[in-house]
């Protein structure tokens, strides 16, 4: 029997980057709190009723929150939040048969600092260009990380990085990091992952010209974001097959509102072109690609049951 189309979505976050672990903003942390607990358990039932159980949610973000650094800004490690905030995140899910796929980092990591009352949003490309401080921010987050979840029935996979692209040279050219680099980063993430973790590792691209980043890296499957913008170069419709990918290929993103696409209509032609299953974008961010609401989710999940797709 060939594999189910998984069909899902991005949260993607309560809080750009807020969601696990303290800052300024939030000096109590993120999720752990009641008051966000319950938003979670609350979306994620309703998620389980649609039938919608696979769902992206991003981790660290742009480091803004969850990081321990000393005052030469040189980093310690997670902050006495972080894990609490992930252990009820990934709680709630198990207790609702979602399934997450984490994304650790996003590639706002990478952009200049940005301070803004105290919180700073980016600014730790020197984390990962550094040696010695990349090494550190492995055995310090990324190892600690791996190492808890390890075998967590609520993690369905792991995304390294969210659009690692746009942090590059060669699409940024006045602040991205060097391509070999972000390949160096990602080749040490894979192996880092497969080394604790049990779950599959992925990376989530902002396109499919972004697979030259991470083609024979050791992933377990591939991953494309699809929004209008990318379509004259990257046609939905172009049959997977002629990518020759040695993984399957799972559609990360698509758009729910500001596309020449209905939803349901990017889920039949991702399944038609031989994507492994596509997530929506999304439940939670405000921003002009996410149109969730109580119809869009009907309509979905109606087009899951009339296709006979089986949990994955």
């Amino acid at each position: 029997m060939s594999a189910p189309f998984i069909v899902g979505l991005n949260l993607p976050w309560l809080s750009y980057g807020g969601d696990f672990g303290a800052n300024a903003w939030h000096p109590r942390g993120g999720i752990a709190r009641p008051e966000l607990r319950r938003r979670v358990d609350e979306t994620f039932a309703r998620l389980a009723d649609s039938g919608l159980s696979t769902v992206r949610w991003w981790l660290l973000g742009d480091g803004r929150a969850g990081l321990r650094s000393d005052g030469d800004g040189r980093l310690l490690g997670l902050d006495d939040f972080f894990f609490a905030d992930v252990d009820a995140g990934f709680e709630s899910a198990a207790r609702h048969g979602i399934r997450l796929i984490p994304v650790l980092i996003d590639f706002l990591w990478f952009d200049a600092a940005q301070v803004h009352e105290g919180v700073q949003g980016g600014g730790r490309a020197a984390f990962v260009t550094v040696p010695e401080a990349r090494s550190r921010l492995h055995d310090a987050v990324f190892t600690r990380i791996f190492e808890r979840y390890a075998e967590h029935p609520a993690v369905y996979a792991w995304d390294l990085i969210n659009e690692p692209e746009w942090a590059t040279r060669s699409v940024r050219p006045d602040q991205g990091v060097a391509d070999i680099v972000m390949r160096i980063l990602l080749e040490e993430l894979v192996a880092l992952g497969h080394q604790w973790a049990t779950q599959p590792l992925t990376v989530g691209l902002a396109s499919a010209s972004g697979l030259r980043l991470v083609r024979k890296l050791g992933l377990d499957f591939y991953q494309v974001h699809w929004y209008d913008s990318v379509e004259a170069t990257w046609p939905l419709q172009r049959p997977v097959p002629r990518l020759g990918l040695d993984g399957p290929l799972l559609l990360g993103e698509f758009p729910t509102r500001g596309s020449a696409r209905a939803p349901t209509e990017v889920l039949r032609e991702a399944r038609e072109a031989g994507y492994s299953g596509a997530l929506a974008w999304s439940a939670l961010a405000e921003d002009d690609f996410s149109g969730w609401s109580a119809a869009t989710e009907a309509a979905i999940a109606g087009w899951v049951r009339d296709q006979g797709l089986r949990r994955a």
